[in-house]
């Protein structure tokens, strides 16, 4: 750790200033949130950086679902598919059903997905993401078996968060 030099008193709410030349060397603007640690006897504050973006939170948790699941999954904004647990299903959504599912928010569970060209024999499962009352994409599931209850479940959840990261 580098030492600065610098001594302050707590005030009696507990509250400390940090100096301006701290603050302007870290970058830190006021109102910014920082995090508290302490490691054996010392306080450590740290810049906190918030939430990743939907894009890298939305791999986080395909990553974390594919734990659970032998299912494919993507997620989808309304012009293309953002991120999936396969590489080679990420680009353009040129669907009718994916399209419909996310105009008229409707769950779609079927067989045999067209993605332009591409045909997919597998069953799927395509859930819109609905935020503030706007759909805004879809999770979309696809398996060699039919989509079961668990899989139903999980992307149930997998919506929630991704809803819940978007307010």
């Amino acid at each position: 750790m580098k030492n600065t030099g610098v001594v302050r008193k707590i005030d009696d709410l507990g509250r400390i200033v940090i100096p301006k030349e701290i603050r302007k060397s870290l970058n830190i603007k006021n109102g910014e949130d920082l995090q508290i640690f302490v490691d054996n006897d010392n306080i450590v504050l740290k810049k906190y950086v918030k939430i990743l973006s939907i894009k890298e939170y939305a791999e986080v948790l395909i990553k974390e679902f594919k734990k659970f699941t032998n299912s494919l999954i993507c997620i989808t904004d309304k012009e293309k598919i953002i991120v999936s647990s396969d590489s080679s299903y990420i680009g353009i959504l040129n669907n009718k059903k994916v399209l419909e599912s996310i105009e008229e928010r409707k769950i779609l569970q079927d067989y045999q997905l067209f993605f332009g060209d591409k045909v997919i024999d597998k069953y799927f499962l395509i859930l819109p993401i609905i935020v503030d009352a706007n759909t805004i994409g879809t999770i979309i599931l696809i398996n060699n078996n039919k989509i079961d209850d668990k899989d139903m479940m999980l992307s149930n959840i997998l919506r929630s968060l991704l809803t819940l990261n978007m307010y």
